[in-house]
Parts: C-alpha cells; sequence; structure tokens
C-alpha cells in the first residue's frame, strides 16, 4: 500500500500463476478476435455513429467494453478473476484503515435492495459490467475518466509487452498547479492495481503489435459512503515548494540542455 498525495493505491501479485494468467489471456483474445470479426457495422454501439475505420484505433478498446455488456468474456475467466479482486479489496481497505465498504445488494429474501457493508456480507456477487477485459496494441491508449458509482476499481495485468502502455493515475484535487503531479505505473503482469474508483486515470499508449492485455473490476459502492478525514485529507506523500519568479526563472534555466 501507498498513499498517491493522500489517496491509497495498492498493488498486489500472486494471486495467479503464470499458466492462470495464460488462460485468462487467451479467453480474452478469444473474444477479442470474436468483436473484431463481427465487422465494422456491428461494432457501433450507438446507431446514430456512423462506422468507423482503422484511423480510429484508438476508439477499439471503447467499443470492446461496450460489446462486452452482450458478449462478455467466458464466464469462468471472469468469476475467477472477481474473486481474487474482492479478497484484494479486503486487504486494501485493511491497510489504508477505512471502515467497512457500504454497497448495495439484493436481500435474502429477494425483495429488495438493501444496504450492507462487506464485513456482513463478504462474498461480493458479480454484478453485470463489474468485470471486463481490455486488449491494446498499435498505439491504443484509454483516455482519462473516473468509474462513477463505484467504490473501488482494480486492473489485473494478465500479458505485458515490453512497450505495454503505463496506468497513470492524475491528481484528484484537480489539473491546475500545484495540484497537477501524474503518477505512472508500469504494468507487470499478474500484478493487480487497486484505487479509489474516483480517482482519476487513463492508459498510455502501447504502440507494438503485442497486446497488452488486462481484466478490470469495479467494486459496488460508491467512495463517500466509507471515506474519512484521515484519508482525503492526510497530506502523506505531496509537498510542493513553493518559488520566487526569479528562483522560478534560474530553476528553468537550470533544466535547459546546453546546446
Amino acid at each position: 500500500m501507498e498513499f498517491l498525495w493522500a489517496t491509497p493505491v495498492m498493488e498486489y501479485d500472486g494471486l495467479f500463476n503464470e499458466e492462470q494468467l495464460c488462460m485468462f489471456a487467451k479467453d480474452v483474445l478469444e473474444a477479442w478476435d470474436a468483436f473484431q470479426a463481427a465487422g465494422q457495422k456491428d461494432r457501433v454501439t450507438n446507431p446514430t455513429d456512423t462506422a468507423w475505420t482503422q484511423a480510429d484505433l484508438d476508439r477499439y478498446n471503447e467499443k470492446f467494453f461496450a460489446w462486452q455488456s452482450v458478449t462478455p468474456v467466458p464466464m469462468r475467466t471472469l468469476e475467477t478473476v472477481w474473486q481474487a479482486f474482492v479478497f484484494a479489496v479486503r486487504e486494501y481497505v485493511k491497510q489504508a484503515e477505512m471502515p467497512p465498504l457500504l454497497y448495495q445488494r439484493p436481500n435474502d429474501a429477494g425483495t429488495a435492495i438493501e444496504w450492507t457493508t462487506i464485513d456482513q456480507h463478504p462474498n461480493v456477487q458479480r454484478g453485470n459490467g463489474y468485470c471486463w477485459a481490455a486488449v491494446q496494441a498499435n498505439a491504443t491508449h484509454h483516455d482519462v475518466h473516473t468509474h462513477a458509482g463505484s467504490s473501488l476499481a482494480g486492473t489485473l495485468y494478465l500479458s505485458v509487452p515490453g512497450d505495454g502502455g503505463a496506468l497513470s493515475l492524475n491528481d484528484p484535487r484537480g489539473p491546475m498547479p500545484p495540484f497537477d503531479v501524474t503518477y505512472r505505473k508500469a504494468p507487470r503482469a499478474g500484478n493487480l492495481v487497486i484505487f479509489p474508483a474516483t480517482l482519476p486515470h487513463g492508459v498510455l499508449p502501447t504502440f507494438g503489435s503485442e497486446p497488452r492485455i488486462s481484466i478490470s473490476c469495479n467494486h459496488p459502492g460508491h467512495w463517500q459512503n466509507f471515506t474519512n478525514g484521515k484519508v482525503v485529507f492526510g497530506e502523506k506523500t505531496w509537498e510542493t515548494t513553493m518559488l520566487t519568479p526569479e528562483e522560478h526563472r534560474a530553476r528553468a534555466a537550470a533544466s535547459k540542455p546546453e546546446l
């Protein structure tokens, strides 16, 4: 567990062995191949859209995500990864010293939706859209975004080429200085990264043809329902130095390469 700004971010290794990761990646690639074989017309998710072309490679995963709502990756892979994610989330909450996650679930009678916690009901069921796969290659990337309606987000890397795009985590306090620091985490096969779903994040391009394959998950709930002052406002690692105009110009001049 590390605190970027005051935001807890956890990396969890060793949940799966190499053989399991290869099996998951195979399932994802089969779904990816089926998505591509469906043709441009079928991949347009909005009837008002026009069919897109090879020039729109950066939109492939956007369309693949939507396509999975109807034709998901095999359930054996999604459910196995989901259970590992839920297990890791409990460790995240423990290390971040948070109260138990609050989320909604159907009651035992199946007659209504109730609020509960992961302590009361630790076996969180995977809902539709809680887990999805991504395949990136040939300069595809993912723009900065958040996961609305979720408490925590996580990504498990299944296969990562040498030029696999890094996970970019943006300062949640806003884009204006001094709150404009971005952290980048290089993906590693078998590594699971968990962070608040409200943390702005994106994925940098994977330029080569070898695919960067991952599965991401959303934990139900809302960040504001379980946060506390220590996590949100307790500055742990972030600091800045205020400079005079003269000092700023001197630092900028010193950073310029000699010609």
